[in-house]
């Protein structure tokens, strides 16, 4: 999940509401339309033999149009019943599960197109729709309307399930869920397919903070927003994002200190010393996770604040591993990801935050979070070219090939810096 985490610069307004009001209208006018054609359609008097719809006797090409209704008629009836009931479901989506949630939009999708289909190309469907509604290109529009409704709902869950690197949102239609006599001046910073992340101000004591809440309930992402608390509570360092109260019940929240910027702001590449000086205190944050049995496993510039005097700490602690099992919602940052992150069952462990330090490392000191040629402009330095060996070691695809812990990679920094 991208945490970024300095101050929006939009508050809570109605828009979110009003977005959510114009989607819920329109699958409700879209339900009662189609609730009108099959009455429409029922109404509509079909004959047998060789009378066509309206009762007279039918010649030539139109013979046999009444047997040919009582064919069209039935799957006419089941698809826009079926797109009546996939509309009144999406007026509930804000209190579905994502599993639901996407059965309902291919629905509409499936439905919408297969009845355009048979309405283009089947010359008896297009018939019975025009001889039973006055205004057929209504409906066509209406079918395209519900096609594109169900690829905006299965679209949206996408993106709110796996957001894309660099990907943000500055409003919610989810009110702060906190207590109000609690927070003032509250905004919504940044949201991922797990937490939603405010900027907030506590009351009694007037201190700028910042909270985050799960976006959705559930049992996985319930469970994994504990191991989060449980790990990251626990992490007292200089270097670390400090955790200045947290709960489960009635909501579960995390509130930590509020820092003004992240690493993902500041111009680079950077200084060499100073690159060095970065990371050489985040590395000492993970040398104490370490040995406490926890790896980050995602750390990237979004998720390493940078307080007022510059100094560096590391935050979100979602995916963080600790002991041999978790529950978790699945996830990495594709840029900074090590390899074993990326296979078909994804791992993570120490070696992981080992790489992700060293491109972190390299998009300090070349502006690209890439594995380095050597032939960069700063490894042609003196200090660079002492680096170079460093950030190779870090990145190498094999995580028994990376330095064995932190503290080995700190001993490193810490040659060079002296």
């Amino acid at each position: 999940m991208k945490t970024t985490i300095f101050p929006g610069s939009q508050t809570i307004k109605t828009k979110p509401e009003l977005h959510n009001q114009v989607i819920r209208a329109l699958n409700l006018i879209l339900a009662g339309l189609y609730v009108v054609v099959i009455l429409l359609l029922l109404s509509t008097p079909v004959q047998h033999g060789n009378r066509g719809m309206g009762g007279e006797m039918e010649h030539g090409g139109n013979a046999g149009m009444g047997n040919a209704a009582n064919v069209s008629l039935p799957v006419m009836y089941i698809f826009f019943s079926l797109l009546i009931v996939l509309h009144l479901v999406m007026l509930l989506k804000w209190y579905l599960s994502w599993h639901l949630i996407m059965s309902v939009g291919l629905g509409l999708i499936i439905s919408s197109t297969l009845i355009l289909c048979l309405l283009f190309f089947v010359r008896q469907y297009a018939n019975l729709l025009q001889f039973t509604y006055p205004l057929p290109l209504l409906v066509y529009g209406s079918l395209g309307l519900s096609f594109i409704l169900g690829m905006y709902g299965v679209t949206e869950l996408v993106r709110n399930r796996y957001p894309f690197e660099g990907s943000e949102k500055t409003l919610t239609p989810l009110p702060f869920p906190l207590p109000a006599n609690r927070y003032r001046n509250v905004r919504i910073l940044t949201e991922g397919g797990v937490g939603i992340i405010w900027y907030a101000e506590r009351i009694s004591d007037n201190l700028a903070v910042v909270v985050k809440v799960p976006r959705r309930v559930d049992e996985k992402t319930g469970m994994s927003f504990m191991q989060e608390i449980s790990v990251w509570k626990d992490l007292d360092h200089p270097h670390i994002a400090a955790v200045l109260s947290a709960n489960i019940l009635p909501v579960p929240y995390i509130e930590i200190e509020y820092l003004p910027g992240t690493l993902a702001d500041i111009k680079k590449p950077v200084d060499v010393v100073r690159g060095l000086q970065i990371v050489r205190s985040l590395v000492s944050a993970l040398v104490y996770a370490h040995e406490r049995g926890v790896a980050h496993c995602d750390i990237k510039p979004s998720n390493i604040l940078l307080t007022s005097d510059g100094s560096v700490k590391l935050t979100d602690w979602g995916l963080a591993r600790s002991g041999p099992s978790r529950w978790s919602i699945s996830g990495f940052s594709p840029r900074y990801a090590a390899p074993e992150q990326h296979q078909q069952a994804p791992d993570c462990g120490y070696g992981t935050d080992i790489w992700e330090i060293g491109m972190v490392f390299s998009e300090l000191l070349t502006g690209k979070a890439t594995i380095p040629s050597g032939k960069e402009p700063v490894f042609l330095q003196r200090k660079g070219a002492e680096i170079l060996p460093i950030i190779q070691k870090c990145l190498a695809s094999s995580p028994g090939d990376r330095y064995l812990s932190a503290k080995a990679l700190l001993e490193d920094l810490d040659h060079i810096l002296n």
